[in-house]
């Protein structure tokens, strides 16, 4: 699965649960630039970073720590 196809499916889980709003748009689309440019580039570890970061970021509920792990084990589940 490229880093495009998993973002793609943690967004409509996002939906699906309502955590996304049209105000998340610019987020979601340079979330989705990065995850475009990493499928390219995987190697470049900045970037990496500032997707992981602002991946946290949207998928924070602000009730817990909001890590993409705890995130990925609930999708996973």
């Amino acid at each position: 699965m490229t880093n495009a196809q998993a973002f793609a499916q943690t967004l409509k889980e996002l939906r699906r649960a309502g955590r996304i709003e049209k105000v998340d748009s610019a987020r979601v689309q340079a979330i989705r630039s990065m995850a475009a440019s990493l499928d390219e580039k995987p190697f470049n570890s900045q970037m990496f970073h500032e997707y992981l970061t602002a991946l946290e970021g949207l998928t924070s509920d602000g009730d817990s720590d909001g890590s993409v792990d705890e995130l990925l084990r609930e999708l996973s589940a």
